[in-house]
C-alpha cells in the first residue's frame, strides 16, 4: 500500500501545483496543473485507469456519476465553430423593433448595472456597451424607479408626487452617448423592484403579496395613465422605445400569471379568460401608443414559460409555453412590437434571471434554491435543453412563442454565441429566434465582445465566467456587490478605487517590472503594466500558465469558463508585449540580477503543515493530491473555502459520502463563491447528502474513522476512508520579506488569499498604482 503509506504525514503546499498529478496521465497534462510557484510537492499514490479517466471527465466538464448528476447529464458536443466568416451571418444582419432598426442580433438587455446613481458612472458603462458593437441597447428601469419617472403610490392617501426632475437624471446623457455610437437605446419600464415600496389600495398592512388583487380599478387606472406619462417623457429625452417589464415579480406580471392573479373570476381583469389576463399590460401598451404615437415601439418582457420551484413541479397555476403563445398573440393585437422572453419560476426570485444557478454545481444540475431539482426533460414541458449547462436554455420556449406571433422574439438565459457559434447561428437563422438578450458576458466581462466576433476573434474575447459575483454579491470579499470576477474596472470606473475609469493611464517614464507567478493575479497585473508601457518580465515556476484556474477547471468542470478565462489571460499578456518565461523559480538571486524597479509578487498562498496524520485505514491527501488516489466511500474535506467547497461538490457527484469540516461558523460555507450562486448550490449540495460540520475541528484520525470535536465540545466520530486537506491558505510572503529595500507589491492570494475575483481585481489595482 505504497500511496497509503506515502500519504502519512503529507506537507500541506501551496494549492497550485502537485507532481502527484503528472499520475493522471496526459489527458491533463495540458490543462496547466502541473504549474505553481509554491515548493515542489512530493508524490503520492499513482493513478489507475480508473482514476485517470474519472478525473479527466471531470476536466472535460461533465457531470459525474452520482444519482443527482444522472438528471441533468451533461453534452459539450455543441461548442463548435464551422462559420468561416462570422460576419456573414444572421446574427450580423439587421432587423427592425417597429419602426427602429437594430444593428445586429445581440442586443444589450436591462438588467442591474450597479451605477444607475452617478452620471460618469452610467454614461461610461452604456457608452463602452454601444461602441462595442452590440446592436441595441436596453437601459434598465431603475433609473426611472429610483428617481425620476415612476412615483411610489398609494391611492388611499396620495401624499405628494415624490419624484426627481427628469432634467436632474443621468437618462439623456446616456441616451446622447449611445446615439453618438449609432446604436439604438430603449428603456425599461419597471415595476416590484426591492427597495421600492408600492401601497396599493388593497395591499396588506405587513407588505406586497405581490397578487393583482392588492389593484383596486383606481389604483390600475392611476397605474396605466402613470405608465403613458412616463413613456411620453422617456421618449422627450430621446429614448427610441420603452419595455414594458410584464415578468417575474413586476406588477404587470401579476396578471399575466394564473398563479398571482386572484381577482374574481368575473373582474375584467381577473385570470378566467385570456383576454381578461391581458387587458392589463394592453391597456398599458394602447396607453402608451397614444400618448407616444402609434410608431413608438413597446417591447413586452414577459414570461416566456412558467413552472413552480417551490414546491418542485407543482405548477397547475404556471402557464406552459402554450398559454404564453395565447398571451402574446393578444399582447401583440394591442400594439407589441416585439417580446423579451425570460425563465418564469416562482418563490426564487434571482432563478428568473440568474438560470446560470441552476447549473453552478458539479453534478448538481437543475438544482433550485429549494434542495429539490428541476428534470428538464420533463419540467417546464420538456421544452427546455438542460444539458447545456443552461447556455441558451430558453431557445425551445422561444421557438414556439415565435410560431405564434409575427413580430420578433428574443429571450435570456446566458445567451453567448461565442461559447457555441454554430448552436447559436443555427437558432437564428432556422427562425427559432430573432435576437439574442445578453447581459453579463458584454455589459461585464467584455463591452467589445460584438466587435470581436464579428470580426472572427472569438480567442480575443474576455469570457464572461458566469460566477454571479455581479449579482448583489452582498459578502463580496472586496466590498464590491455588482462586480465582475474577470473586469476589475466593473463597478470600479471612476470611483476613489478608479478614478481614471476603464482605461489604466499611461506610464510616466520608463520601469521595468518584474511579475512572479503566472496565476490569475500575475497574468492580470502583467498585462495591465505592459498596456500602460512599461517593459514587463513574467516569471512563472511551472512549464505553463494558469495556477488555480486549471485546478478549479478540473473540480468546476467547463461551467464557469475558467478555462478559456486562463488562455484569454495568457494570450492578453503577451499581446500586450509581457516577456513570459516559464518553468524558472525566482529567488531573491534572481530579483537582484533582473534589477528591476517594481516587483510584483503573485506566487499565490501557501498552506501550513498538517495537524493531523493519516493511517493506512483512513489516508490523509493534500487538496492538490485527492484527484490521483483511491477515496474510498466516506470522504471528509477540511475547510470551509471556495476550494473546499468545489472539491465536496466534485466528490459528491462521483457518489462519494462528503463531509466538510471547519471552524468556521455555517455563514461561511462556501466562503470565496458569490451569495447568489451559493444560494443555489448550497441547498442542492445538501439535498444530495453533503453535509457541513461548523464551528468544528478535526481531533484525530482513525483506522476508518475521524474523531470530530463539534463546536458544543462534544466529540463525534465519523466514518471516513480518506480526508482531503483543504483548510484556508495563509499568505506568502516569505519572498518579499528578503526583498526589503526594493519597490515590493503582493497581489491576489499571496497577499491574501480568498478567490479568483480578487485576486484579479487587487493586481489590476497595483498594476494601475505602480
Amino acid at each position: 500500500m505504497k500511496g497509503i503509506e506515502e500519504s502519512k504525514g503529507i506537507s500541506r503546499r501551496s494549492f497550485i501545483g502537485g507532481a502527484s498529478l503528472a499520475a493522471l496521465g496526459a489527458s491533463l497534462a495540458g490543462t496547466g496543473l502541473l504549474g505553481g510557484c509554491a515548493p515542489e510537492p512530493r508524490a503520492a499514490a499513482p493513478a489507475t485507469a480508473e482514476r485517470e479517466a474519472l478525473a479527466s471527465t471531470g476536466a472535460q466538464g461533465l457531470s459525474g456519476t452520482s444519482a443527482y448528476a444522472q438528471i441533468n447529464p451533461q453534452d459539450w458536443d455543441f461548442t463548435t465553430n464551422s462559420i468561416a466568416d462570422l460576419a456573414s451571418t444572421t446574427m450580423a444582419s439587421e432587423l427592425a423593433i417597429g419602426t427602429v432598426t437594430m444593428k445586429n442580433r445581440f442586443i444589450k438587455t436591462a438588467a442591474t448595472s450597479g451605477v444607475c446613481n452617478d452620471e460618469q458612472q452610467a454614461v461610461a458603462y452604456f457608452g463602452n456597451i454601444a461602441k462595442g458593437g452590440i446592436g441595441g441597447v436596453f437601459v434598465e428601469g431603475s433609473y426611472c424607479l429610483c428617481e425620476e419617472v415612476e412615483r411610489r403610490y398609494s391611492s388611499s392617501s396620495m401624499g405628494p408626487d415624490t419624484r426627481l426632475y427628469i432634467d436632474e437624471s443621468p437618462l439623456a446623457a446616456i441616451v446622447e452617448e449611445v446615439h453618438s455610437a449609432g446604436v439604438p437605446v430603449f428603456v425599461q419600464m419597471k415595476w416590484g423592484t426591492p427597495g421600492i415600496v408600492y401601497t396599493w389600495g388593497n395591499t396588506p398592512a405587513e407588505g406586497s403579496q405581490t397578487r393583482a388583487s392588492e389593484l383596486t380599478d383606481e389604483d390600475i387606472a392611476f397605474f396605466i395613465k402613470d405608465v403613458a406619462d412616463s413613456a411620453k417623457k422617456l421618449q422627450a429625452i430621446g429614448f427610441d422605445g420603452v419595455e414594458l417589464n410584464c415578468a417575474g415579480d413586476n406588477v404587470p406580471a401579476w396578471f399575466l400569471s394564473r398563479l398571482r392573479n386572484d381577482r374574481p373570476a368575473d373582474d375584467a381583469y381577473g385570470p378566467a379568460t385570456f383576454e381578461n389576463r391581458t387587458r392589463f399590460v394592453a391597456e398599458c401598451i394602447q396607453g402608451i401608443k397614444a400618448a407616444c404615437g402609434a410608431d413608438f415601439p413597446v417591447q413586452v418582457r414577459m414570461n416566456g414559460i412558467e413552472e413552480n420551484d417551490s414546491p418542485c413541479g407543482q405548477s397547475a397555476f404556471a402557464s406552459p409555453v402554450e398559454e404564453v403563445c395565447e398571451l402574446a398573440k393578444l399582447l401583440e393585437a394591442a400594439g407589441a412590437d416585439s417580446f423579451h422572453l425570460i425563465l418564469g419560476v416562482f418563490e426564487n426570485h434571482e432563478a428568473q434571471f440568474l438560470g446560470d444557478g441552476f447549473f453552478g454545481g458539479f453534478g448538481l444540475d437543475g438544482t433550485n434554491g429549494f434542495g429539490t431539482f428541476f428534470d428538464f426533460s420533463r419540467h417546464f414541458g420538456g421544452h427546455l435543453d438542460g444539458s447545456h449547462s443552461g447556455v441558451g436554455l430558453m431557445l425551445g420556449a422561444a421557438a414556439i412563442v415565435k410560431q405564434a406571433v409575427s413580430v420578433p422574439v428574443g429571450a435570456a438565459t446566458y445567451m453567448d454565441p461565442a461559447i457555441a457559434p454554430d448552436f447559436f447561428e443555427e437558432a437564428v437563422s432556422s427562425g427559432k429566434i430573432d435576437f439574442l438578450f445578453m447581459n453579463r458576458p458584454v455589459a461585464n466581462a467584455d463591452p467589445d465582445y460584438p466587435t470581436k466576433f464579428f470580426e472572427n476573434r472569438i480567442e480575443d474575447i474576455r469570457p464572461c465566467c458566469r460566477c454571479l459575483h455581479c449579482a448583489a454579491d452582498f459578502s463580496n470579499h472586496l466590498g464590491v456587490m455588482e462586480g465582475c470576477r474577470v473586469n476589475a474596472c466593473k463597478a470600479r470606473a471612476f470611483t476613489e478605487a478608479m478614478p481614471e475609469g476603464y482605461e489604466p493611464l499611461a506610464a510616466e517614464g520608463q520601469k521595468k517590472v518584474m511579475v512572479v507567478g503566472g496565476g490569475p493575479a500575475g497574468m492580470e497585473a502583467a498585462r495591465v503594466c505592459a498596456e500602460r508601457g512599461y517593459e514587463v518580465a513574467l516569471y512563472e515556476k511551472s512549464g505553463s500558465l494558469g495556477g488555480l484556474l486549471s485546478f478549479a477547471e478540473l473540480v468546476k468542470g467547463r461551467h464557469e469558463n475558467l478555462g478559456l478565462l486562463r488562455d484569454w489571460m495568457a494570450r492578453a499578456a503577451e499581446a500586450a508585449g509581457v516577456a513570459v518565461t516559464t518553468g524558472t523559480e525566482v529567488t531573491a538571486e534572481t530579483v537582484a540580477a533582473e534589477a528591476p524597479d517594481v516587483v510584483i509578487l503573485a506566487t499565490g498562498g501557501s498552506r501550513a503543515e498538517l495537524g493531523w496524520q493519516g493511517t493506512d485505514a483512513t489516508p490523509v491527501y493534500s487538496i492538490n493530491d485527492f484527484m490521483a488516489a483511491e477515496l474510498g466511500e466516506n470522504v471528509v474535506v477540511a475547510g470551509f473555502n471556495a476550494q473546499a467547497y468545489d472539491v465536496a461538490q466534485y466528490l459528491l457527484a462521483y457518489g462519494k459520502k462528503v463531509t466538510m469540516v471547519a471552524a468556521d461558523p455555517i455563514e461561511g460555507l462556501g466562503k470565496g463563491q458569490s451569495t447568489k450562486m451559493l444560494a443555489f448550490t448550497t441547498p442542492g449540495y445538501f439535498a444530495a447528502g453533503g453535509r457541513a460540520l461548523a464551528e468544528s475541528a478535526i481531533e484525530s484520525v482513525g483506522e476508518g474513522t475521524v474523531s470530530v470535536r463539534t463546536g458544543t465540545g462534544t466529540l463525534i466520530e465519523l466514518p471516513c476512508d480518506a480526508v482531503v486537506d483543504a483548510s484556508d491558505m495563509l499568505p506568502n510572503t516569505g519572498l518579499a520579506d528578503e526583498l526589503s529595500g526594493m519597490s515590493v507589491v503582493t497581489v491576489g492570494d499571496c497577499a491574501d488569499p480568498w478567490d479568483i475575483q480578487a485576486a484579479i481585481a487587487t493586481a489590476n489595482l497595483a498594476a494601475r498604482a505602480c
